[in-house]
């Protein structure tokens, strides 16, 4: 009896945070739904022919509580944004989620993420 081959799991390519804020708003979105998409279908282990489509609901597509809390975090740690569990969990499609996730991007707030924005208040002294 042969084993089966084991699986390597890798996450995929982010967009890159600096080339997203540059780009208009449909390329935004455009680029962040190529991301979830190709993150869920990897995560689902999905084959190619039965990709995640961005124009259905991420629940109608096997995302779940935790699935969505997996999501969260890896757009949180790539975006640099605070995303709510229930914006995925609620999104009428993938396609919606990726164009409120891209009107979050633009002008962000600071946070400890991001250490460009970050302002101590030793700054306010020098400065």
């Amino acid at each position: 009896m042969k084993a089966s081959p084991v699986r390597q799991r890798r996450e995929s390519p982010a967009p890159d945070l600096g080339e997203l804020r540059a780009a208009d708003i449909d390329e935004r979105i455009r680029r962040i739904a190529e991301f979830v998409c190709e993150e869920l279908t990897r995560t689902l282990e999905l084959p190619p022919e039965h990709a995640v489509d961005p124009k259905q609901p991420p629940h109608a597509q096997g995302v779940g509580s935790i699935m969505a809390l997996r999501l969260k975090r890896l757009c949180e740690s790539n975006l640099l944004i605070d995303v709510d569990v229930m914006l995925i969990l609620q999104a009428e499609s993938i396609s919606e989620l990726a164009a409120r996730l891209a009107l979050r991007i633009g002008d962000g707030p600071a946070t400890a993420l991001d250490p460009e924005s970050v302002r101590t208040d030793d700054d306010e002294r020098v400065a």
